[in-house]
Parts: structure tokens; sequence; C-alpha cells
């Protein structure tokens, strides 16, 4: 895999695959060497913020990655928070998170969740960021079919990019209701906790099973390996994952590269979608 794999929709190409940077939330110098690494390499061309990841601190972890490898390598995502996007605060908001990573623009600026959010301000408030430069285009964070259809019932709603939210082998919910809709729409689902996650112990359930102990074995590939080779399977989601480790990320995508269709057909009936709606996971 390569920064040249894509995903597109609509005509607009975005990278298949990024990295996020909550790892750098108490701060990790090692992890910022190995970011700079795989990105210098071509291996990897997505980074995904947000302001509250650390208080900022993640952010300006992005910035220094970004000063060593040079803005334009990067495609830079980054998030703000309901309680910020609002009048007085939104503009400040989005200049800080600027000055924090040390760009002038993001590729990509979520509303974090939806919670209260003023939807038609919200709106309004990313089309003027649109118009000067300060942002490339706008998405939202968590949202379900509900809260897309709230947004796509505002006047210029349905120029949102893109919905980031949670989805793994062990998370498929979004695949009942959500990921048809976003998909029929022309919106880019891009999926968080895609390895897997800690705090819903999705990962220790996946890597857990039998199953996935025997292909582990057999293709001498990691849990995570498999984990973000079913997300990439369709080469229509933008999947996210993190490491602190320069030799995890590397190994990730050089072993979910080589898992063949068939072991990624075992897993879909292993860990199948539900059969009806469930509610969107979060974190």
């Amino acid at each position: 895999m390569s920064l040249y794999s894509h995903v597109t929709i609509q005509g607009a190409a975005y990278p298949l695959y990024g990295l996020g940077t909550t790892v750098f939330w108490n701060g990790c110098p090692e992890a910022e060497d190995a970011y700079v690494s795989v990105i210098a390499d071509g291996l990897v061309s997505m980074i995904d913020c947000a302001e509250m990841y650390g208080n900022g601190r993640c952010e300006e972890a992005a910035g220094r990655i970004l000063r060593r490898t040079g803005r334009d390598r990067v495609y830079l995502v980054d998030k703000i928070l309901p309680d910020n996007a609002v009048p007085g605060l939104f503009r400040k908001s989005l200049t800080e998170s600027l000055r924090r990573t040390g760009t002038d623009h993001f590729d990509l600026y979520l509303l974090h969740w939806r919670e209260k959010a003023d939807l038609p301000f919200v709106i309004e408030s990313m089309e003027q960021a649109v118009r000067e430069g300060l942002i490339l285009r706008w998405g939202v964070s968590n949202f379900d079919v509900k809260d897309m259809e709230d947004l796509f019932a505002c006047e210029g709603g349905n120029r949102c990019a893109a919905d980031q939210i949670m989805y793994n082998l062990g998370t498929r919910g979004i695949e009942y209701d959500l990921l048809p809709w976003l998909k029929a729409k022309g919106v880019l689902p891009m999926s968080y906790s895609t390895l897997g996650s800690s705090q819903l112990d999705t990962r220790q359930v996946v890597a857990g099973t039998p199953l996935v102990r025997r292909l582990c074995k057999e293709l001498s590939v990691s849990p995570s390996a498999l984990m973000l080779a079913f997300a990439l399977r369709n080469r229509d989601i933008c999947a996210l994952f993190a490491s602190r480790q320069e030799r995890h990320i590397r190994d990730n995508l050089a072993e979910a590269e080589r898992i063949p269709a068939s072991v990624l057909a075992e897993l879909d009936a292993a860990f199948p979608a539900p059969e009806g709606r469930t509610p969107l996971a979060k974190l």
C-alpha cells in the first residue's frame, strides 16, 4: 500500500487510510518519529487530529510532524467540539487549531459530535471557512442516519464530505443502515477504532477467538492486520488507525495487503453484521 491508494467519492479522492493522533495525548516522541518515517516513505499520507485530543497537545504533535515531512505530503483532518461550534467561538477554535498544527488550512474539518449543535450555523461557518481557504472540505463525526438526515435537510447540508464513525470487525452496526445511506448520498465513511477499541473490548474479543488465532498463525499476521484488511476490503472506506511503533505501522500495512479474500470471507461469517438497526457506537 502507498499514498497512491485512495477511495474516490463523487470524483474526489481521499487517502484510503490514515494515522490517528490520540497516541500523542500525553506526548510520545517515538510515535512522532514513526509517523515522520512512514510518511516520508510514502506509506501513509493522512493524519487525523482533533482539538479535544490532549487539549491541543495532539495537534501540536501533528504540527511538529508536518514541519519535518512538509505540509504538502500530508492530508490533514481536524475536528471541532460542538461546544466551540457556536457564534463567537467557531472562528477562534478553528484559528487556534490551525496555529497549533502550524498550517494555513485543513484538508478536511469535522464537527466532532452533534450534541446540541446548531446545524444551519455549523454549515454556514464551515462554508465560510471553505470560501476563505481555511478548510478545503468539511464533514461530521459520530453522526447516525437521523443526524445525517437532519443535516441534509438544512441548506448546504448536502455539501458534507465525510462522516467519521466507529467501525471495525467487532463493531459492524453501521453496515445495516448508515453505511448504505452515506454511500447513496456520496458521503465518505471514515472509520475510527479500526483495529478495535480497548475501551469496548472489541480488540481483545476479536483477537482472542480461535479463528483469529488460527489465521494469525497460518498467515503469520497480527490480529490488527486482519482487522485493517477487513475494513479496507471494498476500498470504499477511509480507515484510521494508530500505533506508537514504526514497525507496527509498517507490519500492519504490509500484512493487510497480502490477506486473501477467502480469509476476509471467513471473518465476515464469524463476525456477522447485525440484521437490524443498532445504536451507533461512539467514543
